[in-house]
């Protein structure tokens, strides 16, 4: 066809300009990181809205029988517009709908039926009764009669669409942060849809013809808009992740580790964070490279450069799509109070085991000497002087071993508890002879420990022997295994464990009266980080049942 009117001259060279501007959109995306969430079929949307304005161009100047094709041609590019917005949207805001055996099923019978049902149409005229020359304005091609299932491919691509915004929309009212790019996209998205509803009611100046690339054209400028708003940023991706009320100090971090967004948690842990926004994070925290050491991310601590007196902790996560690596999540939590505690508790510990180890021996050894000075009626004094020092000696021991317990780092190692449990048995045997101490254990049973086990399970024995008022007490240790956890139940034959120091054992937290109840302590701080399941029970037939359970560790292969 020859342009013949300054209307089709006007309509050609905007759909050719639309066009070209499109492709140029096309291609600028094509330098993005496929990595990207969404950026492959966003660029997709973009290359097929190119090709409708141009096909809308080449109607004018080409052929009446190519013009009769493309005008054919209409409803399949308005239907792929949508599916493949339809699969941004959920590639985008992470839902991954695009993926479910539903929509592949109805996108292979949306197309077949729409291809198959265009191409047999002259025998049923279910799309339209047939594509004739108007005159109106400047001669052109239209359909006539639009039939049933064009209505029908039109409507489930309009509720198609209403879905995709839906999920577009959701990161809008979820974020505090800026999402003009989002609103422009889902927004700029329907000027198509709009107006390809005036030319589907044929309510436009120029009847028959499809006004869609006009929308398709504004599309592509917000979409440039967008893309200038950083659309494609790394930081709407994980949004979801950098929680906006946390606890905790949450930062975003590009691949080249720069500063793209945090939380106000992390502003107030870190303050130079807002004034070295898009900088790398080693601007502001000396050393932290090390956070990255481990390529998948990492746990470590630092003191900031800013603040002394306050310590962190650092928890580094990779942001990946696929095999892409797009960033990193830093997760920071204020450890201060921790590392104060744990430093008290250090300094408790040097005292107990210098000053007041040095002046128990001292306080022991002279009353030593004076045993050589005391007649018998002062001999009870001083073997009360000697059992209180004893006493203190072995409490100070005790509460090293919880310090241990508490602030080791070593992770749960294969421990043989059958060679522990029998060496248990043979020195308590001979520590208290008139006791029977017993245990039932199979061979070679290995659990998962950290330190502990043997200073526990001591304590409970020795509890039990001590507390039995009978000569000659009992104690038993039983070991049974399952397919994945070793159960541990220590029992005895005395009055049972008094009330107060029973709630060490089930509540974990109580006034210690006297130095069992620091061995009780010792036994749930060992299981509160190496075990589970720590009970007690009195028996019916007397006495006490303390039972805890480890994991179990396979024996090594010989």
């Amino acid at each position: 066809m020859t342009v013949t009117s300054p209307v089709e001259l006007v309509l050609v060279v905007f759909f050719t300009v639309s066009g070209l501007s499109l492709v140029a959109l096309t291609v600028y995306l094509r330098t993005y990181p496929h990595g990207i969430r969404g950026v492959r079929s966003f660029t997709a949307l973009l290359a097929l809205t190119a090709v409708w304005s141009f096909a809308a161009a080449a109607k004018i100047v080409l052929p009446t029988a190519v013009e009769r094709v493309l005008v054919a041609l209409e409803l399949p590019l308005g239907v792929l517009f949508v599916l493949v917005f339809f699969v941004f949207a959920a590639q985008y805001t992470g839902r991954d709908w695009h993926r479910r055996p539903l929509f592949i099923a109805y996108v292979v019978v949306v197309l077949m039926g729409l291809v198959l049902g265009i191409l047999t149409n002259p025998l049923h005229h279910l799309f339209w009764e047939g594509i004739d020359l108007s005159t109106a304005v400047f001669p052109h091609l239209v359909h006539r009669g639009l039939g049933p299932l064009y209505f029908l491919y039109v409507f489930l691509s309009y509720g198609l669409y209403c879905v995709a915004v839906y999920a577009l929309l959701g990161i809008h009212l979820r974020s505090r942060y800026s999402t003009e790019s989002v609103l422009l996209v889902a927004f700029g998205s329907a000027l198509p849809l709009f107006i390809n509803v005036v030319s589907v009611l044929d309510s436009a100046p120029i009847p028959g013809l499809d006004y869609t690339p006009i929308g398709l054209a504004l599309f592509g400028i917000a979409t440039t808009w967008s893309i200038q708003l950083d659309f494609f940023d790394i930081v709407p991706l994980a949004r979801d992740t950098a929680v906006e009320q946390s606890s905790e100090g949450m930062v975003i971090l590009d691949a080249e580790r720069r500063i793209r967004d945090f939380n106000p948690t992390a502003s107030e842990l870190l303050p130079s964070l807002a004034s070295h926004q898009n900088e790398s994070i080693e601007r502001i925290v000396e050393n932290a490279d090390e956070w990255f050491e481990d390529g998948d991310g990492g746990r470590t601590e630092f003191a900031p450069q800013t603040d002394e007196d306050r310590y962190l902790s650092v928890q580094t996560s990779a942001i990946t799509d696929g095999p892409h690596h797009l960033g990193w999540t830093v997760v920071l939590s204020d450890i201060t109070d921790q590392q104060r505690r744990q430093r008290h508790l250090h300094l408790v510990s040097r005292v107990l085991r210098h000053n007041m180890a040095n002046r128990i021996n001292t306080i022991m050894g002279h009353a030593e000497v004076l045993e050589e000075y005391v007649d018998e009626r002062g001999r009870p004094h001083l073997q009360a002087i000697d059992d209180s020092a004893g006493s203190i000696m072995e409490t100070s021991a005790k509460l090293r071993t919880i310090q241990r317990i508490v602030t080791s780092e070593r992770a749960r190692e294969r421990t043989n508890i059958s060679t522990t449990v029998e060496a248990i048995v043979a020195r308590y045997s001979a520590k208290y002879p008139a006791a029977t101490v017993t245990a039932s254990c199979p061979d070679e049973v290995f659990v998962r420990s950290t330190v502990g086990l043997q200073a526990a399970l001591e304590n409970l024995v020795e509890n039990g022997i001590e507390h039995d008022p009978d000569p000659s007490p009992s104690v038993t240790i039983t070991v049974t295994v399952d397919a994945d956890t070793v159960h541990v139940t220590v029992t005895d034959e005395g009055p049972g464990i008094p009330d107060t120091e029973r709630r060490i054992l089930e509540e974990g937290e109580t006034p210690l009266q006297h130095s069992s109840g620091v061995g009780l302590w010792l036994v749930y701080c060992f299981v509160e980080q190496s075990g589970h399941d720590l009970t007690f029970e009195l028996r019916p037939e007397g006495g006490s049942e303390v039972s805890f359970s480890l994991d179990r560790a396979l024996p090594e292969l010989s």
